[in-house]
């Protein structure tokens, strides 16, 4: 059973995965090999740092693409703007508040209900995924030997989309680089609707 989800980011790619599963039969443990069609989907994080003679002291908040495929630093950003004037954090401090944003693409799948639930939504709605099980795993070779592993998403970028150590105007540069960088188009780049 795959755990269902709701997602406004847009697919990049469509594989076909063989993954393993190991079994205890008869007492012996088999392996059995099976193949899946993943879907992928490109997502964005952001997260806050606090950043002191160049070293993260800590992290703030980390948002996600709920609002829709980069919307994690649009919003994160001016929580950290916010911050920083509450903290009195200007561009010669010693503290530096910064926004990293990170991009991967996101292996899911589409079960039959969410299938059927893709085809007849409004376009603007967000589409309906399924969570790749736990116990799909893929062989992979670490050090010359075999391990199992679950089946992880790929990491593409993380990029500084904001610190308090620039103007106004500087941070609206850096964000406005990494959407243009990472913006993906589809055939419906139209907005989506929470649901």
């Amino acid at each position: 059973m795959h755990h269902l989800f709701y997602s406004a980011c847009p697919v990049v790619r469509r594989t076909t995965e063989t993954f393993v599963e190991r079994l205890l039969v008869g007492g012996e443990r088999q392996t059995f090999h099976f193949e899946r069609e993943i879907v992928w989907l490109q997502e964005s994080e952001a997260m806050v740092r606090f950043v002191h003679g160049g070293k993260e002291i800590k992290h703030g908040s980390t948002h996600t693409d709920f609002y829709g495929y980069l919307s994690a630093a649009e919003h994160l950003v001016d929580e950290a703007a916010r911050t920083a004037q509450a903290f009195s954090v200007t561009t010669e401090s010693s503290l530096a508040i910064e926004v990293v944003a990170r991009v991967h693409q996101r292996p899911v799948t589409e079960p039959e209900e969410a299938r059927k639930y893709n085809a007849t939504k409004p376009a603007n709605y967000k589409s309906r995924w399924g969570e790749v099980p736990d116990d799909w795993r893929k062989d992979v070779l670490v050090d010359g030997e075999a391990l199992s592993r679950s089946f992880a998403r790929v990491e593409l970028a993380e990029e500084l989309v904001w610190t308090s150590k620039q103007t106004a105007q500087a941070n609206q540069g850096l964000l406005a680089v990494f959407q243009a960088r990472w913006a993906v188009r589809t055939a419906a780049s139209e907005p989506v609707d929470v649901l």
